[in-house]
């Protein structure tokens, strides 16, 4: 099988707006981005759920898999045409520091967009993601983080590492020219979406058509669930099989609304306390950041 050229990479990093850049760049019809919004491909990571390694169905929809195979992820890629700019949106990218230099050798030219988020609120909803899909068991953010690590990417609770984005950029700026490279500032762009939107396919060198904001676009959204002990049990690899074999895909789809959406229900928000001691933990790192990428993220994060 021909080997497909990548043009760009949204690295990451998780829980920094990565599912909704996936949807406004697939609105275009000059991008082509897979079904598998996160293929993984460049990355070495794990994941606790054997679904993930399974090879994506045509045609399907997928949020994340971790496909190993070349011959699996160029089929992501056979519906795309000679005039669209391919895509990859893996937020382990940005985790996996080895995956700069991989990404370099597969297209020098590839361009590079990374999401930024403070580091406390990113992991503080990395928790809260974690907890409502129930690989999280700590009930509160504070004994999650005094909890044993798990480097499983599928599982991951490094809240505060994943949160040190200097080591992590400086993999790209070490291999990439930094013209070839788009720092996003979530913050920002959530709150000036067009603008910003606009500004991410210019540097992408496209036009961001009007049919781009038409189309709905859903986030990564976190919902409290309705029946968190009952959906545990559910998760299990070996019942979740034995449910698949019985029930369709879109069965399933239809069922997960009786354990998702439950509106009586608030997500805490952090502490401001608690919030501005983490940040102290990340005054140096994001002192190294700024001076990387010559955005100053110390008057951006407050």
């Amino acid at each position: 099988m021909k080997n497909n050229t990548i043009d760009f990479f949204l690295v990451g990093a998780a829980r920094c707006g990565t599912t909704t850049l996936y949807n406004y760049l697939n609105n275009s019809n000059d991008v082509f981005l897979p079904r598998v919004k996160e293929p993984n491909f460049f990355s070495e990571v794990d994941s606790p759920k054997t679904e993930d390694f399974k090879p994506p169905v045509p045609g399907i929809k997928y949020h994340a898999k971790i496909i190993n195979d070349v011959n699996v992820y160029n089929e992501l890629y056979t519906e795309a045409s000679n005039t669209q700019l391919k895509g990859d949106t893996s937020p382990s990218y940005i985790w996996d520091t080895n995956v700069a230099k991989r990404i370099f050798k597969h297209n020098p030219k590839a361009k590079l967009i990374i999401s930024l988020r403070h580091p406390v609120d990113r992991a503080y909803s990395h928790y809260i993601m974690n907890y409502y899909t129930g690989v999280e068991n700590a009930s509160s953010f504070e004994e999650a983080l005094d909890a044993p690590k798990n480097l499983v990417w599928g599982s991951c609770n490094q809240y505060l590492e994943m949160g040190r984005y200097y080591n992590q950029v400086k993999a790209y700026y070490d291999v990439f020219p930094k013209e070839q490279i788009k720092v996003l500032i979530y913050e920002e762009w959530t709150k000036n979406l067009e603008s910003e939107i606009k500004e991410l396919f210019n540097f992408l060198g496209l036009m961001a058509e009007d049919s781009v904001f038409r189309t709905p676009v859903d986030s990564n959204k976190i919902e409290p669930l309705k029946k968190k002990a009952l959906l545990n049990v559910l998760r299990q690899n070996k019942i979740k099989a034995l449910i698949k074999n019985v029930i369709s895909q879109e069965r399933i789809d239809a069922l997960k609304s009786s354990f998702f959406g439950d509106n009586s229900k608030k997500i805490e928000k952090i502490n401001p306390e608690l919030r501005q001691e983490l940040s102290l933990k990340f005054k140096e790192d994001i002192r190294q950041l700024s001076e990387l990428t010559g955005v100053d993220f110390r008057e951006k994060w407050q």
